[in-house]
């Protein structure tokens, strides 16, 4: 059994029959061109409907599947409508309004229902955005279809009469519609974007042809042509979205955990800005003309330009957010790398910092330093008779107290274990400052319930201005060895580097 042709070879197979169709009605004579023309169009409508039909059932959420079943079913109204209108040519009848347009209306009223049922990302944060955005593409899309194809109809005497101009006007207004949910749809909408970006160009091209069929039939000039070129070119954009994988089956827009990724590309953000950009320049091309805007027109110039403007601050404002939501979280993250998780303390790594900026400011300016080296005594005995959780609770205790024995601009820290360390600078007395420590410590901690003794052996080095310059590893070295030389005479005890126990 022969294999189906790939999706890839269906599309290009559509488009070079609809490429075909179109160009058969540049050489061909009038009657046989419209039904070629007739022809290719119901084809790419057809083609259309079956692969956003596929596309549908290949969807996993219930939202998705509607949003592109109604757009199976938007293009199959105008398969039918444009069937009928094919039937008429072949009869010679050409007769406007007919039974067909309802069936192209109800394209226009079917694709709206599948763009606002899609659904979109963008949260909450993003509503003010989505407000301004939806005001400024309805605007400008609005304001170039006033001056163009709706205008033509609603605002100039054509000569048809009211129900012929209100389904002329009918057209555009519809357009208009879906032009606006398209671009809000692509900007809201992260991951991938694919079929989406086809759908959007497809109505895009949709709203030119039928803004284009609503303007030469409200002055009596449509002919064909490159009209229903634009028609045929919609549904095989149309088509071609049908025809991609959806990004809930390829996982695309996915985290390796499965978690959907809230991006949207800096393409989709700008979307919003091109009508608006061709809504403005349309109008100024007009004034340069010596033509005026009304009063509307004015209004709605000037609607557009507001909402852009907020949009703008709106932007910056965000920005300014994230920008401090990120200082923050850079501010936390060097707080975490370089304190103690348990008691808030530095940690070796900050300690070890501030104590070679120290001996630096020692070698070069002769600047006075000192290091407190201190040890718990018998800590040990403390986790194996309360348990860790009173082993934790004792060493809060313990910075708490060493932060209010010691200067606030002294640098305290845990070095690991029960090991703590203070760094003096600007002319600290290690003395002074050790025999606040040692008083600090005689007092009975209250740990789980109990109230215990808990002594610290003590270590002190200092540099004064006379002193030789040396590293860090050494001056800690030098402290590390007075706190065991205490250890070693008693515990409890304050040791001095270079003094006898």
């Amino acid at each position: 059994m022969a294999r189906p042709p790939a999706a890839s070879t269906l599309g290009a197979l559509l488009v070079a029959a609809c490429t075909v169709g179109m160009l058969a009605t540049a050489v061909l004579p009038a009657g046989a061109a419209a039904l070629v023309s007739d022809v290719t169009q119901a084809l790419a409508a057809g083609a259309a409907a079956a692969a956003t039909a596929r596309h549908a059932a290949r969807c996993s959420g219930r939202r998705m599947r509607a949003a592109w079943a109604l757009l199976s079913a938007a293009c199959a109204s105008w398969f039918a409508g444009q069937a009928y209108w094919a039937v008429l040519s072949v009869r010679g009848e050409a007769p406007f309004p007919s039974l067909a347009d309802l069936g192209f209306l109800g394209f226009s009223v079917l694709s709206v229902l599948a763009l606002v049922v899609h659904p979109a990302g963008g949260g909450r944060t993003g509503r003010w955005q989505r407000c301004l955005d939806a005001v400024m593409t309805a605007g400008a899309v609005g304001l170039v279809s006033w001056q163009t194809a709706l205008g033509a109809v609603l605002r100039e005497d054509t000569g048809h009469d009211v129900a012929v101009r209100l389904l002329l006007a009918a057209y555009p207004v519809a357009d208009v519609a879906l032009v606006v949910l398209a671009v809000l749809l692509v900007t809201r909408t992260p991951g991938d974007r694919r079929p989406l970006n086809l759908v959007a160009a497809g109505v895009t091209a949709m709203a030119v042809a039928d803004s284009a069929f609503t303007y030469l039939a409200a002055t009596s000039a449509y002919d064909g042509g490159t009209v229903d070129a634009g028609w045929a070119l919609a549904f095989v954009l149309l088509a071609a979205a049908g025809l991609c994988r959806p990004a809930d089956a390829t996982g695309a827009g996915a985290t390796s955990s499965g978690a959907p990724v809230r991006r949207t590309s800096a393409a989709a953000s700008l979307l919003p800005y091109a009508p608006v950009t061709l809504a403005l320049g349309v109008a100024l091309a007009r004034t340069l003309t010596g033509a005026t805007l009304g009063r509307g027109e004015e209004l709605v110039v000037a609607v557009v330009i507001a909402a852009l403007l907020a949009r703008q601050y709106g932007t910056v404002r965000e920005n300014v957010r994230l920008a401090d939501d990120l200082a923050a979280r850079e501010a936390q993250l060097r707080h975490l790398a370089f304190s103690d998780p348990l008691t808030g303390l530095a940690n070796r790594s900050l300690f070890l910092d501030r104590l070679e900026h120290a001996l630096a400011l020692h070698a070069r300016d002769m600047r006075p330093v000192a290091v407190v080296f201190l040890d718990l005594d018998d800590f040990k005995s403390v986790n194996d008779t309360l348990g860790h959780a009173a082993g934790d609770e004792l060493l809060l205790r313990v910075a708490e107290r060493l932060t209010g024995a010691l200067r606030g601009g002294d640098t305290v820290a845990r070095l690991g274990g029960d090991e703590f360390a203070a760094l003096l600078e600007d002319g600290g007395d290690p003395v002074e400052a050790a025999a606040r420590i040692t008083a600090a410590m005689d007092v009975p901690f209250s740990v789980a319930g109990r109230s215990r003794a808990v002594g610290a052996s003590t270590g002190v080095v200092a540099l004064t201005a006379g002193d030789a310059a040396v590293g860090a590893d050494e001056l800690m070295a030098r402290a590390d060895a007075a706190m065991y030389s205490a250890k070693r005479a008693g515990k409890g005890r304050v040791v001095h580097h270079g003094a006898s126990v």
